[in-house]
C-alpha cells in the first residue's frame, strides 16, 4: 500500500515563491548602520542597494516572463533560485560598496525571473474574480515574511554579524528549489506555449487599452510603498530615534495592515467588485499621502500620529494590488507570464526611481520623502480615472457589438 503524497496548497508554494522579493529587501534593513561601517561607507549609499535590487528585479521580470511562456514555468524558477542563491552566498563575502551593489543586481535578476511565475501561475488556473482571490490568499500568507523579515534581521544582528543575513537567503533559496521540485506541476503545458517571438507577448499586453491603465496605476501605488521602504531607515532610526531592536515592529505595523487588508479583500470580493475595491484602495492611498505632507509641513510630525497613517498608507495595497492583478490578468492567458512580468518590470521600475527621487532631494527631513509619496498616490489617482473611463468605453463597445450581433439575428431569422 502507498503512502498518500503530502501535497502542499498551491498559495502556500507560491506564497513561498514571491516572499523571495520582500525578504531580500526587508531582511537587511536594520542592518543599514553596521553595513555602512563595515564597507566604509554611510548608510545613505548603502540605502541605494535597496534601488540597485529592485531594477534587478525589473530585468529579471522582463527576461523571465516570456521565457516562462515559451519554456515553461519550472524551467525558469530554478534558474531563477539558482542564480539568487549564488550571488546571495557571494554577499557574505563583499568587501566594497561596489560589490555589494554589482552582487545585489546579480541577486535581483534571479529572484525576478523566479518569483515573475507566481502570478502567471495562478492564471494559468483560475478565471475572472478568482484570480483576484487567490492572488489575496497568496499576498496575505507571503504577508508573513515582511513582517519576519526585518525582525530575524535584527535578531542575526544581536548574535552574529550582517553577512550571515545573505547566508540566510542562500539557504532559503536552495531550500525552496527542493520544495518547489517536489511540489509544484507544471502549469503551463506545451500545447499553451508561444512559439512565435519571446518578446510578441508584451505587445499583446501593451495594445490592450484598459490594462495598460492599470498596469500604470499599480506602479504608481507600489512606488509609494518602495519609498516608504527605502526610506525608513532614515525616518525611524535617525529622524525618530528609535533603535534597531524597534525598527522591526515600527516597519512590521504596515506589514500587518496589509494582511488584514488583504483578508478584508477576500471577505469583500464576495460582495464588490475587483475594481471597486481597487479604487477604495487608491483613495486611501491618496488621503494618508496627503496628510502626511501636510504633518511633515507642521509642528505636529510626530510618531504617534505618522505611523497610524503609514499604516494606512502602505496597508492601502491590500486593496490595490491583487485587485488590479485580477483585472489585468483575466484578459490574458496565453501570454500570462509577458502580462506579469510587464505588471512586476514597471512596479519596481517605477519604484526604483521613486526612491532615487527621494535620494537626490533627501535633505535630512521627512518632507521630500513625503513629497515622492505624494506624488506617487497622485499619479495612481490619475490613472485610476483614466482606467475607468477605458472601461467603460469597453462596455460601451463590447454592448454595441452584442446589439448588432442580436440585430444580424433577427434580420437573418425573418
Amino acid at each position: 500500500m502507498n503512502a498518500t503524497r503530502l501535497q502542499l496548497p498551491l498559495p502556500v508554494l507560491l506564497a513561498l515563491l514571491a516572499a523571495i522579493g520582500p525578504l531580500s529587501i526587508d531582511m537587511y534593513l536594520p542592518a543599514m548602520s553596521a553595513m555602512a561601517g563595515s564597507l566604509a561607507s554611510d548608510i545613505h549609499h548603502i540605502e541605494l542597494s535597496v534601488s540597485t535590487f529592485l531594477l534587478g528585479f525589473a530585468l529579471g521580470q522582463i527576461t523571465g516572463g516570456p521565457l516562462s511562456d515559451r519554456l515553461g514555468r519550472r524551467p525558469v524558477i530554478f534558474v531563477g533560485l539558482g542564480l539568487f542563491g549564488l550571488a546571495s552566498l557571494a554577499l557574505t563575502y563583499v568587501s566594497s560598496l561596489d560589490g555589494l551593489l554589482l552582487l545585489r543586481g546579480l541577486q535581483a535578476i534571479g529572484g525576478g525571473l523566479a518569483v515573475v511565475n507566481s502570478t502567471a501561475i495562478v492564471r494559468d488556473h483560475f478565471e475572472g474574480a478568482d484570480i483576484a482571490r487567490v492572488l489575496s490568499m497568496v499576498a496575505m500568507i507571503m504577508m508573513a515574511a515582511p513582517l519576519l523579515a526585518p525582525m530575524l534581521g535584527s535578531l542575526v544582528l544581536t548574535f552574529s554579524g550582517w553577512r550571515n543575513i545573505f547566508g540566510i537567503l542562500s539557504g532559503y533559496a536552495f531550500l525552496l528549489i527542493g520544495i518547489l521540485v517536489w511540489q509544484l506541476p507544471e502549469s503551463h503545458p506545451p500545447h499553451r506555449r508561444i512559439k512565435r517571438s519571446p518578446w510578441a507577448g508584451y505587445a499583446t499586453v501593451l495594445r490592450h487599452r484598459t490594462a495598460r491603465r492599470y498596469i500604470l496605476m499599480l506602479a504608481s501605488a507600489y512606488s509609494g510603498m518602495f519609498v516608504f521602504i527605502t526610506a525608513s531607515p532614515y525616518l525611524y532610526l535617525e529622524h525618530f530615534g528609535q533603535s534597531e531592536q524597534v525598527f522591526p515592529w515600527l516597519f512590521g505595523a504596515n506589514v500587518i495592515v496589509i494582511m488584514l487588508m488583504n483578508r478584508l479583500n477576500i471577505y469583500l470580493l464576495k460582495f464588490w467588485s475587483p475594481r471597486r475595491l481597487l479604487t477604495l484602495g487608491i483613495v486611501m492611498q491618496f488621503s494618508s499621502a496627503l496628510a502626511l505632507l501636510a504633518l511633515a509641513l507642521s509642528p505636529f510630525f510626530v510618531l504617534p500620529v505618522v505611523l497610524p497613517l503609514l499604516m494606512i498608507y502602505v496597508g492601502s495595497l491590500g486593496l490595490i494590488t491583487a485587485n488590479t492583478m485580477g483585472s489585468v490578468m483575466q484578459h490574458f492567458r496565453e501570454v500570462a507570464g509577458s502580462a506579469t512580468a510587464l505588471m512586476g518590470v514597471i512596479q519596481f521600475s517605477g519604484g526604483a526611481l521613486a526612491g532615487l527621487l527621494w535620494g537626490h532631494f533627501h535633505d535630512h527631513t521627512p518632507i521630500p520623502m513625503m513629497e515622492v509619496s505624494l506624488l506617487t498616490a497622485t499619479l495612481a489617482l490619475i490613472f485610476l480615472l483614466m482606467a475607468r473611463r477605458a472601461d467603460s468605453h469597453e462596455v460601451s463597445d463590447n454592448a454595441a457589438i452584442e446589439a448588432d450581433t442580436a440585430t444580424e439575428t433577427a434580420t437573418a431569422t425573418d
